[in-house]
């Protein structure tokens, strides 16, 4: 019998493990595309190393994926400029994207921001803007994009905002984001990535996530 199989881009990162883990739960066959060599033990997980400057994928790479999960992304501190971080958070991105529809591959899920806007002033949000203006032009049959407030959880390089952040966001700013606020509160970065999971393919066409969304689908009430 043919087994479930997605991809995952990003997949060392903080939501990205994650997803990766929640599909194998799920009994799902993941393909992880990374920059550098990683070896797995877990029959269900194949790690792919590719070149992200010379993205030319072959149909056999996307061959029984039904399902993409883009959990890239960098910071300018850690690329070295601002071309570079759009390089990975929108080059990157897209060029994966557009390859996995045209390979026929049919749901993406992708993590931008909470604010994402092209026509932002914020260099970030700006950014993430622009990455979901250019995927929603790709013709996907399902296209998730998961806009989180505050991503919550231990990162491989923790900075001292974030640090900061996911101290005071959690147990003092959060219960006063009530009503249409709601959305601007921090979120576990694992339950965004069940979100992910559970919502891949479930709207057709474009489709926005935020809080509670990513909540009620992690509890299985998608």
């Amino acid at each position: 019998m043919l087994r479930n199989k997605s991809m995952v881009v990003g997949s060392t990162g903080l939501v990205g493990k994650s997803v990766v883990n929640h599909l194998i739960e799920k009994d799902i066959s993941v393909l992880a595309l990374v920059r550098n060599d990683q070896v797995s033990n877990n029959s269900l997980l194949n790690y792919y190393k590719i070149d992200f400057d010379d993205l030319q994928l072959s149909d056999e790479v996307f061959s029984d994926i039904k399902d993409i999960f883009i959990c890239l992304g960098t910071t300018i501190k850690k690329a070295g400029s601002k071309d570079a971080f759009q390089k990975v958070d929108i080059t990157y991105c897209y060029e994966i994207a557009k390859q996995a529809q045209a390979s026929g591959v049919k749901n993406l899920s992708i993590v931008t921001s909470l604010g994402s806007d092209s026509n932002a002033a914020n260099f970030y949000l700006k950014s993430k803007g622009m990455i979901e203006d250019k995927i929603t032009k790709i013709d996907f049959d399902s296209i998730s994009i998961h806009r989180p407030g505050l991503l919550i959880g231990a990162r491989n390089e923790m900075r001292l905002g974030e640090f900061i952040g996911q101290k005071i966001f959690p147990y003092i700013l959060d219960p006063f984001l009530l009503g249409g606020m709601r959305k601007y509160r921090s979120i576990k970065g694992d339950i965004l990535a069940k979100a992910m999971v559970n919502l891949s393919g479930y709207g057709e066409g474009v489709n926005y996530y935020y809080f509670d969304d990513f909540n009620k689908s992690a509890k299985g009430d998608s």
